[in-house]
């Protein structure tokens, strides 16, 4: 087995675990899981913007280069990674409108359909697949930026379970959360059995994790004004932008 996978057992099984434990760990909140979900929110959306984005833009130069090589005089090759992108985000837009299309159970009981928890979950169990899929990869070339990369998509479980949890109570909570966590090492084992063989692999595939998580950003994790908690999501975002804006400033001096 790689090395680099070897290395990614732990990022995946802190992800695992995250989503294990996720409803538990919110609930220790208590009458501040509102608070602690707008914090979540500030997190996601520093690291959406001044780490996720701007690694997809870097993966755009990778793709184009591909691409540019596979089929000549192709126009815009840069913005393949951002259709990519846009593909994902489309993908979870569809899923979420038809799950409440089909039901929703948001005040109490399990009414939203069988088929609408079905998509619901294979939606992020892909996105699963995808996050653990680059995951050695990650580890192999920055393991500082892998575990930020990690932390920031266990913060993200955090809010994703408690959407799915309120859509599908009982079903989430006895399958859901197994199925998501089994595409995590789903994701992790196709890695370590066959390992991406270039950056194109894991910029199409970061790309996807940046639509998926985009959607969620704006839809679970920056709740409705009644809900939100402005302090709580300032004071999240400040302490994540200030962490990654450190992360980049330190990169070129250890480059050098």
């Amino acid at each position: 087995m790689p090395a680099p996978a070897l290395l990614a057992v732990v990022p995946v099984a802190v992800l695992v675990a995250a989503h294990l434990l996720a409803t538990r760990l919110r609930g220790l909140a208590g009458r501040n899981e509102d608070a602690v979900v707008s914090a979540a929110g500030g997190i996601s959306v520093a690291y959406v913007f001044l780490h996720l984005l701007p690694e997809v833009a870097a993966g755009a130069r990778v793709v184009g280069e591909s691409v540019e090589e596979l089929v000549a005089h192709v126009p815009l090759q840069e913005l393949v990674v951002f259709l990519v992108a846009l593909a994902g985000f489309t993908l979870f837009y569809v899923a979420e409108r038809y799950a409440a299309r089909r039901g929703s159970a948001r005040h109490g009981g399990d009414g939203a359909s069988s088929s609408a928890f079905a998509v619901h979950v294979a939606a992020f169990a892909l996105y699963n697949v995808a996050v653990a899929y680059t995951l050695p990869e990650r580890v192999g070339a920055d393991p500082v930026s892998a575990a930020v990369f990690t932390l920031a998509v266990a913060v993200h479980v955090l809010v994703v379970d408690r959407g799915l949890a309120e859509h599908h109570p009982r079903r989430y909570g006895h399958v859901g959360r197994f199925v998501l966590a089994g595409a995590l090492l789903l994701g992790w084992a196709l890695a370590a059995v066959a390992a991406p063989t270039s950056s194109l692999t894991v910029s199409l595939m970061t790309a996807v994790v940046a639509g998926s998580v985009l959607l969620t950003v704006f839809q679970e994790e920056l709740p409705q004004a009644r809900e939100s908690r402005t302090r709580p999501f300032l004071v999240g975002l400040g302490a994540n932008a200030v962490l990654l804006l450190a992360l980049a400033m330190l990169e070129p001096a250890a480059g050098a």
